[in-house]
């Protein structure tokens, strides 16, 4: 799992810090929401440190309160937040759910219910912003549809706990890594999109009576349509993604999560599939390899029948003569 140091998160950004818990209050109701602040011990103080940068619909915090305390948020309406501990523990109460949460446990508190949180001293969070707009336009563009509740907890020790934390650390390094004025608005944008989309990914339900591995979101159940009716065309990438109204990286993150595979290596896989079909119910008098690997988009015929050979254990030659 990636690992993330405190003194790493936004270095080099400003760091607000204090022991007065109204100042800290008042601090974090400005960037977030109205909540209610208050230690959890004898000692009514914090020690408080804060850095943040934000850019466009996404923002990272980096936040240690000093001290144990317990926060009420009114509630977060318009933005997501996801909350990573980078040490010690924390917890989340949601009606009658709790999450316990620490380095390898996510925070994902609700944004249309009453929730309230408890943070032990040392345990410096780094925190996500996301506009909701921002991620209801990514779910769209994944599933066709809004995201419906998304669960309370992240585990960031799963393959697509782990990706996400990837994704949120390239966003980081991008945006402490020029000034706003200098950095380019399409790479933020896609660092952007393909962090929502795994949020979205490690925190999607699954499906009632489903088996997880029959699970397709619409956006590859799409592709695989597009690329099985154009298979013989000459496809990039990109016409690939624009054809579907997104974007490279989202097309890329989608079907990697769900697929383990590139755009590329899934219209290869198509484009031999149909070959197979071709082959076995031609005969050799009938049809020749050449002719069917070009039909099926292959131009090269000596890569053709090397790839043939190691996805099905035989040479087209030999399905041929079937």
């Amino acid at each position: 799992m990636v690992k993330i140091l405190p003194r790493d998160v936004l270095r080099g950004q400003p760091t607000m810090a204090t022991t007065d818990v109204d100042e800290a209050h008042a601090k974090i109701a400005e960037l977030f929401c109205s909540h209610e602040l208050a230690p959890r011990t004898r000692k009514s103080a914090v020690d408080m440190k804060l850095r943040s940068l934000h850019r466009g619909d996404v923002g990272i915090e980096f936040l240690d309160y000093g001290a144990d305390v317990r926060i009420d948020p009114e509630g977060l309406q318009d933005f997501h937040l996801v909350q990573i501990p980078l040490a010690g523990h924390a917890s989340m109460q949601v009606g009658a759910s709790t999450v316990e949460s620490s380095p390898r446990t996510a925070t994902v508190p609700p944004i249309d219910r009453p929730f309230s949180m408890s943070w032990d001293v040392g345990s410096p969070h780094l925190i996500v912003y996301v506009r909701r707009q921002a991620l209801e336009r990514v779910a769209y563009q994944l599933n066709g549809t809004a995201p419906g509740e998304l669960g309370y907890g992240m585990d960031l020790s799963t393959a697509a706990g782990r990706a996400f934390l990837r994704s949120v650390v390239e966003l980081h390094d991008d945006l402490i890594s020029q000034p706003q004025s200098e950095s380019p608005a399409f790479v933020q944008g896609l660092l952007a999109d393909s962090m929502m989309s795994r949020l979205l990914m490690a925190l999607e339900p699954a499906s009632e009576g489903v088996p997880d591995g029959d699970k397709e979101s619409r956006l590859v159940r799409e592709c695989r349509e597009l690329l099985e009716r154009h298979a013989s065309e000459e496809l990039t990438v990109p016409d690939i993604a624009e054809r579907l109204g997104v974007a490279v990286r989202t097309l890329q993150t989608a079907l990697r999560a769900e697929t383990g595979a590139t755009p590329s290596d899934l219209l290869r896989s198509i484009r031999l599939d149909r070959a197979r079909e071709m082959l076995l119910e031609a005969g050799p008098r009938e049809q020749s390899v050449t002719a069917v690997a070009e039909l099926c988009g292959f131009t090269h015929q000596g890569r053709f029948s090397a790839l043939y050979l190691k996805t099905f254990g035989e040479l087209p030659s030999e399905s041929l003569r079937r």
